[in-house]
């Protein structure tokens, strides 16, 4: 008698087989440069290929991160702004896959776009952000922007914007070539020599460093006039040693040194002062903000810690020659170089004390 057998049904084991899914992809406003992707299970991801937005812009995608999770965040090349309606667009050559190494499937999502209304900032901050993007020239980050957009509206407030021709924050967190911009004149000061950047603002090294604001007073000068004119230097350090060199001049020929504003020379008192001259006194620089001013035909008043005014004997006419900063001239090894750090720079009108305390008093 011949048995039974009983053949099995199926050789095939029941592994997962199921391809992950997209459950949403997001863009906040905090990060506007970044798109969350979440997914219905954890994934790994390789690169980026596969991976494109397409709708109201079109950014690039890359630098993945979140592999071996089911949130993967990808960077955009340019960051989303409010309302623009985008969509993420999954090809099969994608390299998402679930532990089971099933691939994400094609597909598309509309991606959530959390990006608020930017912030509205007053006229002449907007026109330097508008100025940054022209020239591609990377902007602060919102914190900075907040802090740069008060600044103008203080300086407005105090009747001080006005009466500027050259308004400079070299200080802040903004990258150096935003900081490189005059806010007044939306062009960017050109630097020379050895330079170091901190928040605190620009530094010289002594030796070679210097900028060249590409401002010439007689020319470009609309409120800094002979007999009303005003500089003022936020100095954030050094001003307290000795100096033989001028903090902001230039120059004016074979050898004649053009000085706004300097500081108190390695031997003795003396002080230069606005438009070339030279007074004896006591100095009066001070770390913060220092000034020097020309009111009227008769005098130069210098402020720091305190109040000096001085004889104007001997003074020239404002001549029409580029301003350096950090540096009286930059002819070789006759030029004179300090290393101050200066994180603001104003020139313009002349001003009263109350303007140069309200100055002092909202400059950080």
């Amino acid at each position: 008698m011949i048995g039974s057998f009983r053949l099995p049904i199926s050789l095939t084991s029941s592994g997962d087989t199921t391809a992950p899914t997209i459950l949403t992809a997001t863009v906040e406003d905090a990060n506007p440069d970044k798109l969350v992707v979440v997914h219905d299970e954890v994934v790994t991801i390789t690169n980026t290929t596969g991976l494109t937005i397409t709708g109201a812009a079109t950014p690039t995608l890359s630098a993945p991160t979140g592999s071996g999770t089911n949130t993967i965040t990808l960077t955009l090349s340019t960051v989303l702004t409010n309302g623009q309606s985008v969509t993420l667009n999954v090809a099969s050559s994608n390299t998402i896959e679930d532990a089971a190494n099933n691939a994400l499937a094609t597909t598309t999502i509309a991606i959530t776009n959390n990006v608020a209304v930017a912030a509205a900032y007053d006229v002449d901050y907007q026109a330097v952000l508008d100025y940054a993007t022209a020239n591609s020239i990377a902007h602060p980050d919102a914190s900075q922007k907040t802090i740069d957009n008060q600044l103008i509206l203080d300086l407005k407030s105090n009747n001080l914007w006005a009466k500027a021709d050259v308004f400079i924050n070299y200080g802040g967190t903004a990258g150096t070539a935003f900081r490189r911009i005059c806010w007044k004149r939306l062009l960017q000061v050109d630097l020379f020599g050895g330079l170091t950047w901190s928040a605190d603002g620009i530094e010289g090294n002594g030796t070679n460093g210097y900028v060249n604001l590409k401002f010439k007073p007689f020319t470009d000068g609309v409120n800094y006039q002979f007999n009303e004119a005003g500089i003022a230097a936020n100095i954030k350090k050094n001003l307290s040693s000795a100096i033989d060199a001028t903090l902001v001049g230039g120059y004016g020929g074979t050898s004649a040194g053009y000085t706004l504003f300097g500081g108190k020379p390695s031997s003795g008192t003396q002080l230069y002062f606005i438009n070339g001259a030279l007074s004896a006194g006591s100095p009066i620089g001070q770390l913060g903000l220092n000034g020097v001013y020309q009111p009227n035909s008769t005098q130069v008043i210098g402020r720091g810690s305190t109040t000096i005014t001085f004889s104007r004997a001997g003074i020239s006419p404002i001549l029409d020659i580029d301003l350096f900063m950090l540096a009286r001239n930059n002819q070789g090894a006759s030029s004179l170089f300090s290393d101050e750090r200066i994180k603001h720079l104003y020139l313009g009108a002349s001003l009263n004390q109350t303007e140069h305390n309200a100055l002092a008093s909202i400059l950080p």
